[in-house]
């Protein structure tokens, strides 16, 4: 018993994608992030299952992916399989990394690992990449599913599952932006500054930090001195 984590070249799934498909439980898992929100999807090819959540407007797709080899894992657990060969596939290469990694740094990547070793206890689980979009039936299917949980009405607080460590400092820096647009749009005055630069931005801050006092007081101010 124990758990395995493969990621086949996409030559070897165009040439047999069944070969790649053991016998035992064959599931598909998959994560999805829209303008709506960010869902997680689970088809279960062999028991015949479908699962489909919503996580929210604040997940990544990170953790969507995560999530749902969570859930796929889950739902073994509960059947209380035993002696089975079980097989989950995701098109998500990162995910398989992180999971691969001995350094976790993620609380959605720990509880799936835990999961992951629960069910390897009694079972042989096999985690596989498989190629997205690319015309696998179960994955096509997950896809559908996780863009379903996307669409749907989440219900509860958020965040759901957690936010990486880039989320508050990504959400300050849009928000820095859009009011500094803000500002540039509606100042008063600033007529000539406008005529010269487009707006702010990262390649406009970069060129005005190079100019020279009396440069830039030529482009910030309607006049100068001879």
């Amino acid at each position: 018993m124990g758990l395995n984590i493969e990621i086949p070249s996409r030559d070897v799934w165009n040439r047999d994608p069944d070969a790649l498909v053991s016998h035992g439980l064959a599931w598909f898992t998959d994560g999805s992030k829209t303008l709506e929100g960010t869902g997680a999807g689970v088809r279960g090819m062999c028991p015949r299952v479908e699962l489909s959540f919503p996580l929210g407007k604040h997940a990544s797709v990170f953790k969507a992916e995560v999530f749902a080899i969570s859930a796929c894992v889950s739902k073994n657990l509960k059947r209380g399989y035993s002696n089975q060969h079980i097989q989950i596939c995701t098109d998500s290469q990162a995910t398989l990394h992180a999971l691969k990694s001995p350094r976790i740094t993620s609380q959605v990547v720990l509880k799936c690992t835990n999961s992951l070793a629960a069910l390897g206890q009694r079972n042989k689980i096999r985690l596989v990449w498989v190629p997205g979009h690319s015309g696998v039936a179960g994955d096509e299917e997950a896809d559908v599913l996780a863009r379903k949980g996307s669409s749907d009405i989440f219900t509860g607080p958020e965040p759901d599952i957690g936010l990486p460590y880039s989320y508050p400092q990504g959400s300050i820096d849009n928000w820095t932006r859009e009011k500094c647009q803000e500002d540039w749009s509606r100042g008063i005055g600033l007529q000539q500054a406008r005529l010269l630069i487009k707006g702010p931005g990262a390649a406009a801050t970069r060129s005005l930090v190079n100019l020279n006092r009396a440069s830039i007081g030529i482009i910030t101010t309607p006049h100068w001195s001879r």
